[in-house]
């Protein structure tokens, strides 16, 4: 029994860390600067659940990122999303997939803050309707970061020129968020963060799906806003692993479960 444990224990932390995310807050829908070392690759995934009166939405998002220098990085994520309707009805597939370049200068001081600019392209590999809106979408962004002894703070604003397919109008969306880090202790942290987006987008920048994505575009092509709060905790399990997990509520009402794993095959944090 003792063996079966161990050989267990093992098994498990072998599937986190071959579906460890990216160094930085995986939860978050907020970027941080400042933590790339070059020639650095980095595999993730995570999972995302959010329910309401009418189905029930499983999104697995997975990332690959690679940085070039240690300002510069580059970032693929795919994701799968699952939903399955109330009445029985279930639709799975290929979510959008996101490709980013980030481009941090000047880099983190005492008295200053890191600075980085984001372009990111979304390409629409997910089908038009429950999981998408069939059409490619432009961001470019701006990341502020600050460390101090016991809290981070990131301060991040994405622009999206948002595609409109067929028959709809669509506005092009801004989002503001900001997200903190407690460190209570070497290995606990808490961590908290508010997302604004106005716009037409149907979904926030980088979430892997959103319930009703075109159903809800008639009031977003008003121009409505959106926000959302997250709380959530991580774990270092070591330098070089951390486990994450939290609860969004947004504006709407609905909530959204959200963990991921985090493995650095670089020199750790």
């Amino acid at each position: 029994m003792f063996k079966r444990a161990i050989a267990g224990s093992f098994l498990v932390a072998a599937i986190l860390v071959i579906t460890a995310p990216p160094a930085g807050a995986v939860i978050f829908k907020t970027k941080r600067p400042g933590q790339y070392r070059p020639f650095a690759l980095t595999v993730g995934s995570g999972l995302e659940y959010e329910t309401d009166s009418e189905e029930t939405q499983y999104g697995f998002p997975f990332l690959v990122e690679y940085g070039f220098t240690e300002r510069f990085k580059v970032s693929v994520e795919p994701s799968y999303i699952v939903v399955r309707k109330k009445d029985g009805d279930s639709i799975t597939g290929m979510g959008d997939l996101e490709a980013t370049v980030t481009y941090e200068f000047p880099t983190e001081r005492r008295y200053r803050p890191g600075i980085a600019l984001e372009g990111v392209v979304k390409f629409p590999t997910a089908g038009r309707g429950d999981l998408g809106t069939g059409e490619a979408d432009y961001s470019v962004g701006a990341i502020l970061s600050k460390e101090l002894v016991p809290f981070d703070f990131d301060l991040n604003a994405v622009y999206t020129f948002v595609g409109s397919p067929p028959g709809v109008q669509l506005k092009n969306t801004f989002e503001a968020s900001l997200a903190a880090e407690w460190h209570l202790t070497t290995m606990f942290d808490v961590e908290a963060e508010v997302v604004t987006s106005f716009g037409a987008g149907g979904r926030f920048h980088g979430q892997a799906g959103s319930l009703g994505s075109l159903a809800n575009l008639g009031g977003a092509v008003q121009g409505q806003s959106e926000s959302e709060g997250t709380l959530g905790f991580a774990e270092h399990l070591s330098d070089r692993f951390k486990l994450e997990e939290g609860m969004v509520l947004k504006s709407d009402g609905t909530w959204q479960a959200v963990a991921g794993w985090e493995f650095d095959f670089g020199e750790g944090r």
